[in-house]
């Protein structure tokens, strides 16, 4: 007898699972084309700031102030 009642809930959350899915599916997309806008118009008003970037010379800097460079510390010169 309780194999008959289990068996009905179970229809009756698959007919209601199969309501609510197909009752959101509108909403997903509605979201879906309003965060693709959103991102679309974002990334038109986006400042971008360009650095100066400087090129390695490969040739080392001295240091300021008297400081030591880590190879000195360690002995090597």
């Amino acid at each position: 007898m309780t194999w008959i009642i289990g068996l009905v809930l179970a229809a009756v959350a698959g007919v209601a699972l199969l309501i609510f899915a197909w009752w959101a599916v509108p909403i997903v997309v509605a979201a879906a084309a309003l965060f693709v806008l959103v991102l679309l118009f974002s990334r038109k008003g986006a400042v971008t700031v360009e650095r100066a970037r400087k090129e390695p010379t490969g040739t080392p800097r001295t240091a300021t102030s008297g400081a030591e460079t880590a190879n000195e510390r360690v002995g090597q010169s």
